[in-house]
């Protein structure tokens, strides 16, 4: 099995990001909170995501997982940090990823993390992340611009097509170093329970309607949590699709829906069905959000587990006795 949706922390770039930490504080015995920026996120006595590449294999051979790939904890990509802080970060945690991934490349890999705050500085970035790193793609959050289909990003989408890799869109909260998020979502962590496939829902709506991968052929992006809420809705925008209002045709909104890739991650036996009813097959990838507070198992699509091994190898341009190697 391989699993595609896996993030880290890194003790080493704790305190690397000025103002917004990134810090672990203590705030009773044996419990912690990750805090970023304006945002904290509670966790045991030792987070699950700071591992060893030994440590985390082991696991791995315990859920039956082949191969994983990693990438930063979207809390830390500080997509409205200037620059010159988010760089540097940015740059030292894909070093760290792909540092850590060399420690054993027969089961792990990594995707490179974007400061895409500055696009020059975030094409740059993945130009040197995976030619000179070898990581396996691009990493931003969904709030990378107002809207994924910004102008601003069509050369970032470009580079990944000449450089070969997929595009990783994962969910990112609001107010952890930019504007604040809907005040409804700050009780209950729902930012992350409910903001994140909002997020994941509206990045999948922009990429279609904004004509994104029709004017980039060739891209491959994969987004979160099987695209948010995006099954549920994909009558009602393929409908508004069909209006003369709408920017795009149903035919071109079923052509861009089809090439999007999707992870498995929606923990829910119905909503896996509801999401394979209307996506793609040959586009949907097993992702677990490993160790996080609501991680999958592989036990969930055993069904088709074959299906997105293949898929997951294609995606991520990886040979396939990768995927089967112990």
């Amino acid at each position: 099995m391989i699993d595609v949706h896996a993030h880290l922390f890194f003790d080493e770039l704790l305190g690397k990001a000025a103002d917004a930490g990134p810090e672990i504080r203590k705030v009773a015995e044996g419990l912690h909170e990750i805090v970023a920026g304006g945002f904290h996120w509670p966790i045991g006595p030792k987070s699950s995501l700071a591992e060893t590449p030994d440590y985390r294999v082991d696991s791995l051979d315990v859920d039956g997982i082949d191969l994983q790939v990693a990438s930063l904890s979207p809390l830390w990509l500080f997509t409205h940090t200037p620059a010159e802080v988010a760089g540097p970060f940015l740059r030292s945690a894909n070093t760290l990823m792909s540092e850590w991934s060399a420690g054993r490349p027969d089961r792990l890999r990594g995707f490179a993390a974007l400061p895409t705050v500055d696009m020059s500085v975030a094409i740059a970035e993945l130009e040197y992340s995976v030619r000179e790193l070898g990581l396996v793609g691009g990493y931003i959050g969904t709030d990378a611009r107002a809207a994924l289909d910004h102008p601003d990003m069509d050369d970032l989408y470009q580079t990944c097509v000449d450089l070969d890799v997929p595009l990783f869109v994962h969910s990112t909260v609001p107010g952890v170093d930019g504007p604040a998020g809907d005040p409804r979502l700050d009780r209950n962590d729902w930012h992350v329970t409910l903001g994140y496939p909002h997020e994941e829902t509206l990045a999948v709506a922009s990429l279609i309607f904004g004509k994104v991968l029709l004017r980039h052929p060739d891209l491959d992006v994969y987004v979160s949590h099987g695209g948010g809420s995006i099954a549920f809705q994909h009558g009602r925008l393929r409908k508004f699709a069909s209006l003369p209002r709408s920017p795009i045709t149903v035919e071109e909104f079923d052509e861009q829906f089809q090439r999007l890739w999707f992870d498995t991650h929606v923990n829910s036996p119905t909503a896996l069905d509801l999401l394979r009813s209307v996506a793609n097959p040959e586009r949907l990838v097993f992702g677990t959000n490993y160790r996080g507070w609501d991680s999958g198992t592989t036990e969930e699509v055993q069904p088709i587990a074959a299906d997105v091994v293949r898929n997951a190898e294609r995606l991520l341009r990886v040979p396939a006795h990768l995927s089967t190697a112990k």
